[in-house]
């Protein structure tokens, strides 16, 4: 299990061995009426109209390779979930989450292999009725499409005694909405998106995206969030999101909001929140605060600007590609937003390429999902994968004593006397939270929504003035008006840099009070204990993300290994709406109770300085070098097929089903693409040269493939003009198969292993920041596993096979100090200590990260050892062996230390563990070349 960062009695509901680049094969579910969880088998079901059914199409589209993929796709997504990637700042290797890889996934499954442009045409497809919702219930029944003389499509849907009706976007455009979880990272898909369709359009003959965009958010706070990923096209050099063959390539020319700068013929980014789409009266005063900072109401005159607008400008392209950030604000057809982007899609030549939506609520006003929904992460999911704080709500146990709910009751003179438990409890809350951070960089936040501005008012300043709560006035943000009903504009400014700055280490605030809920754009990564004083019903429809969405973002600091928490407190309707809301999603709420347990924190200690072991940091070894291309004999290397794989020729077989039953009523086979087979032979390599990342390297690889398909492939000669040789090339798992096996040898061949270099060449462990631990920590104390012969207070250790390890090193005779290595991986604390290695199955480099270092005394000196314990060998254990022997050959010969290296297996470890290290480690029999690398 993993314990949060703030001590509950409990643990919080998980899935066991839960990883959020994978997909989900099990998921959380409520037992009866009862307070328990369990863990059921198979994923969470989507109630929307079309993603079940597109969700198992996806499923066995990446299941079977891509199948029928562009070469575009096929590389970028190699790139993005294959390769292994170092990014400063970021856990070692990066991967992104398996909600991001599904959503892009999605978007090219419906571009290349559905080839869907019309929202009908998915409904007939894909729909499935039953798993839609309303208001939290299911909907039995059935879907009609109908289309007046007269105005949209509609999409009606039969409920028992009633119906419900929403329009559908315009025929023939590709409109997509992606409901993605807050905090999921729509962000980096939105990114994704953009580089595919880039390539796409570039490099895909007869491609249908564009490498124009239109980026539009909801208000200024959001503009300015996405301004710091897209600015200068920051998100493109900061992420591995363009592979690096392609890098001299790609070049957006990113148009913000309020600059007058002329887009290309091609090749633009525009990023602009909604507002400026429309004629604003710039001498006009902003009607309050809140206008101010998310930006005017758009205004009724859409005539062109004296100069040229944003709006003009997108209307110059050729085309474009339009994505909405927080799209739940464009739902309706008759507002003008709306409108204004489907004028874009008649001005321009080739129209609006694709329409993608991207918010964590895809609803519309009678809260249904919108119909063109293709993806689902739901919250649920997230909290599960842990990739957002778990939300906790924080009740009395006598209900009775809840705060009041009628309005009428409570006064500017009277609110804190009315709530004041609920702020003394919500200030204590928060004092837990932050004791329990103390050590580490996020400093949590309280925030408060008051009903009105002068109830908001009262509370900061009692939070102020109250000797028991002591804020001082600097630590509280107030955003709404004052008392007065006005501010002044540069204090507007003020509050505003503040909540852009709320997250760094440097900002003073610890509570924010206002009358409005967290909006879009209020991204506050350090609020941890949210207080709702405000009256809620069922009528509201608030939803769970409305009340918490923009506290739910992990803080920055903290490793994964810890569980982060968002307490939620509040009246008694918002306490019974938000848990039916979330329980609805499938949340599992807890119910906090008294004394908390502390977390442990690891750290070095002076008084153990002895004990203290400096360990070099290296840049990666491996490098490419196409030069060895040129040693490569074809003859020389291994048959992958049967010669029996062109007794026939080729034809691919087919099955139609009807849709909505999936009976098959028909059959046929199609004759092969036997084109000649220099073109498909061209399309391997070009295969090749992506996946091996060989820049410019085509003309040297084809006549490789060339000759390895001619005489090698099959066991035997082949004459490549023969048309059961060019039908069978046609076939893309043959060709896939060729590609993989070429580009693994040339990979593999082309790595040349460049001299030590040192980033920290004594990196001593006793600067490692301290960090917060919770994995295997014993029920009783001392809670973590302690030793005498490590620098640290306790050892970061992850099971049971590692506590005991820890103790066998402590008390070994011959061990004079250790660590374990584990926490280093986490780029919030420790070293960054790894080592580069090449994967066994493709020829990518990879990083590995050992376990322990241990220096033992002998005869000769001492001698530093790295140490895996392995309860279970991988596929590339031994290539992880090889590389960290070949490492510890060339530190020693580099350093004048000596440096072995020892995997222990857990069953060579409970049979062989005595007294001594050197007991345990007996030379591993791994063969070194003469240059120190591994043979």
């Amino acid at each position: 299990m993993t314990d949060a960062v703030v001590g509950y009695d409990q643990s919080l509901p998980e899935v066991p061995d839960r990883r959020a680049w994978e997909k989900p094969s099990q998921h959380l579910v409520k037992e009866g009426d009862s307070s328990e969880w369990s863990v059921k088998e198979g994923r969470r079901e989507s109630r929307t109209l079309l993603v079940p059914k597109i969700r198992q199409e996806v499923d066995a589209w990446r299941d079977g390779g891509y199948a029928g993929a562009s070469e575009v796709t096929r590389r970028l997504f190699e790139y993005w979930f294959q390769e292994d990637h170092d990014v400063p700042g970021f856990p070692v290797p990066l991967r992104y989450h398996f909600c991001q890889r599904e959503a892009i996934e999605t978007l090219a499954w419906l571009v290349e292999i559905a080839d869907s442009k019309d929202a009908a045409a998915l409904v007939r497809a894909y729909g499935k009725p039953k798993g839609d919702a309303i208001a939290g219930h299911r909907l039995p029944g059935t879907v009609d499409i109908q289309t007046p003389v007269i105005g949209p499509r509609r999409l009606i849907r039969h409920v028992p005694k009633s119906g419900t009706v929403q329009d559908l976007p315009p025929r023939d455009l590709r409109r997509y909405a992606f409901k993605m979880a807050t905090g999921s990272g729509k962000t980096w898909v939105m990114a994704m998106a953009v580089a595919w369709s880039y390539f796409h359009r570039r490099m895909v003959e007869g491609s249908e995206m564009s490498s124009n965009f239109l980026i539009v958010s909801p208000n200024v706070i959001v503009h300015q969030r996405l301004e710091k990923d897209f600015g200068a096209s920051r998100i493109f050099s900061e992420l591995p999101l363009i592979p690096p063959e392609w890098r001299g390539f790609f070049s957006l020319k990113v148009v913000l909001r309020g600059e007058a700068t002329e887009p290309d013929p091609s090749g633009n980014l525009f990023l602009t929140n909604i507002q400026q789409l429309y004629q604003r009266d710039v001498q006009r005063e902003p009607e309050n605060p809140v206008a101010d900072i998310l930006g005017p109401r758009p205004q009724q005159n859409l005539a062109s600007l004296d100069q040229r607008s944003i709006l003009e400008r997108v209307k110059s392209l050729q085309d474009v590609v339009v994505i909405n950030d927080e799209a739940h604000h464009v739902h309706d057809d008759d507002l003008q937003w709306t409108q204004a982007l489907l004028g874009i899609r008649e001005a321009l030549p080739g129209g609006i390429c694709a329409w993608l939506d991207f918010t964590a609520t895809p609803k519309d006003q009678g809260g249904m999902f919108f119909p063109w929904t293709v993806c689902d992460y739901p919250l649920a999911q997230a909290v599960e994968d842990q990739i957002v704080k778990a939300p906790l709500i924080v009740r009395r146990r006598d209900k009775d004593a809840q705060p009041p709910d009628d309005p009428d009751r409570v006064t500017k003179d009277n609110v804190v006397e009315k709530y004041g438990y609920w702020i003394r409890a919500a200030v204590q809350r928060w004092r837990e939270h932050a004791a329990a951070y103390a050590k580490l960089n996020p400093n949590p936040v309280l925030f408060v929504m008051a009903e009105k501005s002068v109830y908001a008012d009262a509370i900061a300043e009692h939070l102020h003035t109250d000797p028991e709560l002591g804020f001082k006035a600097g630590e509280i943000l107030v955003i709404h008006t004052n008392l007065e009903g006005d501010i002044s504009k540069k204090d507007l400014e003020i509050a505003r840099m503040a909540a852009r700055d709320i997250d760094s280490a440097r900002s003073p605030i610890k509570v924010i009070v206002s009358v409005m809920m967290l909006r879009e754009g209020w991204d506050v990564r350090n609020v941890t204990v949210v207080l709702g004083l405000r009256p809620y019903t069922a009528k509201s429809q608030i939803l769970p993300e409305q009340v918490i969405g923009r506290g739910l973002r992990l803080m920055t600091g903290v490793g994964p290994d810890r569980r982060q928490t968002l307490e939620v407190l509040g009246t008694r309707n918002l306490l019974k709406v938000l848990r039916e809301q979330l329980e609805q999603e499938g949340v599992g709420v807890a119910e906090v109770k008294e004394g908390p347990p502390r977390p442990i924190t690891i750290e070095p200690l002076q008084d153990r300085i002895a004990y203290d072991i400096a360990i070099p940091i290296t840049k990666p070894h491996s490098e490419r070098d196409l030069r060895n291309l040129a040693e490569l004999d074809p003859r020389t290397l291994e048959p992958i097929f049967d010669q029996e794989e062109l007794n026939e020729t080729y034809r691919l077989r087919l099955s139609m089903e009807f849709a909505t039953t999936e009976t098959e009523v028909h059959q046929a086979d199609i004759a092969a693409d036997a084109r000649p087979a220099s073109e498909w032979l061209g399309a391997v390599t070009q295969e090749i040269v992506k996946k091996a990342a060989l820049s410019n390297a085509f003309a040297q690889t084809y006549p490789i493939v060339r000759d390895y398909v001619r005489d090698r492939c099959f066991g035997c000669s082949v004459d490549l003009d023969d048309p059961k040789v060019r039908s069978n090339l046609a076939r893309i798992e043959l060709r896939e198969g060729i590609a993989r096996y070429l580009a693994r040898m040339i990979g593999h061949l082309t790595v040349v292993r460049r001299p030590v270099a040192f980033e920290d060449a004594e990196h001593r462990l006793s600067t490692t920041r301290p960090f917060s631990w919770r994995r295997d920590l014993s029920s009783t104390e001392p809670r973590g596993c302690t030793a005498t012969k490590t620098v640290f207070n306790y050892v970061a250790t992850y099971n049971a096979f590692e506590r005991a390890f820890a103790g066998f090193l402590d008390q070994a005779n011959d061990v004079v100090r250790f660590a374990a290595l584990g926490t280093t991986e986490q780029g919030t604390t420790g070293t960054q200590f790894r080592v580069d290695y090449i994967k066994p199955d493709s020829g990518a480099i990879g990083f590995y990260h050992p376990d322990w270092v241990a220096v033992q005394q002998t005869p000769e000196g001492e001698v530093h050892w790295i140490i895996e314990t392995k309860g279970r060998v991988w596929a590339d254990t031994e290539t992880k062996d090889r590389a960290m022997e070949s490492w510890c050959a060339r530190i020693s010969e580099a350093t004048g230390t000596a440096w072995r290296y020892r995997r222990v297996d857990q069953r060579e470890f409970e049979r062989r563990a005595g007294t001594r290290l050197a007991d345990l480690v007996e030379p591993s029999g791994l063969i070194l070349r003469d240059d120190g690398d591994e043979a």
